[in-house]
């Protein structure tokens, strides 16, 4: 077997942009009145965090953290005329954090979004990726690619982190 015949997973696009978190419910608001987003494909599973992991998720984020700041989006010809509807690939349990967190549904570190005494730094942004695949078994195969690789972590093998990182203090 050589390296360069293994299989690629489907790229993500040629679009991409950062949106500040300030502004991400008006670029939603805009991606569904230009191209009719769809945040809730057939495909998607349900809102299924709980309250506690949308929280935990954004108070990792605003501590910094890095990873899950990508937003998968398809849209059939948006790179050449936006031909088709837009619809959500990846992303929409972390969007739902946010979304209710911007909305004063939730509060991080004991504050609702609307407590804080300033605004939320411009250099906190998601990065929206379109794609524009153009077949619905193209995006469903990319969902495919995206969800059914890797393993979540159970609570029993973080909590054993947990209790090796008081050992060493």
């Amino acid at each position: 077997m050589r390296f360069k015949d293994i299989p690629r997973f489907t790229g993500w696009g040629n679009y991409q942009v950062d949106i500040g978190i300030r502004y991400l419910l008006t670029a939603l608001a805009d991606y569904e009145k230009d191209y009719k987003l769809d945040m809730d494909p057939d495909f998607q599973r349900a809102h299924v965090w709980t309250e506690a992991q949308q929280i935990k998720f954004l108070e990792f984020f605003f501590k910094g953290g890095k990873t899950g700041r990508q937003i998968l989006f398809n849209c059939p010809g948006f790179t050449h005329g936006r031909m088709g509807c837009m619809v959500l690939v990846d992303g929409k349990q972390r969007l739902e954090a946010f979304r209710r967190f911007l909305t004063n549904e939730i509060s991080i570190f004991g504050s609702l979004y609307s407590e804080f005494e300033d605004k939320i730094n411009q250099m906190e942004t998601m990065r929206f990726f379109v794609n524009d695949l153009k077949t619905r078994k193209e995006v469903l195969q990319w969902y495919l690619d995206l969800n059914a690789g890797g393993t979540v972590h159970t609570e029993g093998e973080i909590e054993k982190v947990r209790k090796l990182l008081v050992l060493e203090k």
